[in-house]
């Protein structure tokens, strides 16, 4: 039996870790042998990604190009999807991923790197039963990355983000796995709206 695979997608602060927990519980509640991941990942590399993106000033490119920077997401990805997702998935569990390729799209995009190129680097991903895109207006965005301690160059580029949530809107209409849920409602509210999307579309 192949197993479900579900993504969150959205710009920072739209809720994709915690309500991907939270669709993790309610499928486990269910019954359903559950395996809750990320990107980037926890591995060696998956760090240094992040060690990078947090310290580093990836932004205007004085640390790292971006093409560089995108070759070093979908390196960890490679891995990510021959190394977990796929065992997981032919083994019939749920796979629920907190951020997938379309995060590199949506992102790096935005920053000026050509999307056919984006595309073809990932072209080895598997795609989803389902992507989540928790669409939040940008202002409201920053508004709760605020509350965060350690905030990223790419949390505080109004901009940027700008670009990036008009990006992962365009990619809703070329994806038809994607679906849009409001995330300016409350944590219950979206989790039941996810829910009632999950079972819609997967069960």
């Amino acid at each position: 039996m192949s197993g479900l695979f579900i993504v969150f997608e959205g710009i920072d602060g739209s809720g994709k870790s915690t309500q991907a927990r939270l669709l993790a519980e309610w499928f486990r509640e269910r019954g359903y042998n559950v395996l809750l991941t990320k990107e980037p990942t926890d591995t060696s590399l998956g760090k240094f990604i992040r060690e990078v993106v947090v310290r580093g000033s990836l932004i205007d490119g004085s640390k790292l190009s971006y093409e560089a920077e995108a070759l070093l997401f979908a390196a960890d990805r490679a891995e990510h999807v021959r190394k977990v997702i796929k065992p997981a998935l032919d083994e019939g569990k749920v796979v629920i991923c907190d951020r997938y390729f379309y995060s590199s799209l949506a992102y790096q995009w935005a920053r000026g790197l050509d999307l056919e190129w984006l595309m073809k680097i990932n072209e080895f991903a598997i795609r989803p039963n389902l992507a989540i895109l928790l669409d939040l207006p940008t202002r409201e965005s920053l508004k709760r990355i605020r509350a965060r301690a350690n905030i990223s160059e790419f949390d505080k580029l109004l901009d940027l983000q700008k670009k990036v949530r008009q990006n992962y809107l365009k990619l809703a209409e070329m994806f038809p796995e994607m679906k849009i849920i409001n995330a300016m409602n409350s944590i219950e509210d979206v989790h039941r709206d996810i829910v009632a999307l999950v079972e819609h579309e997967l069960l």
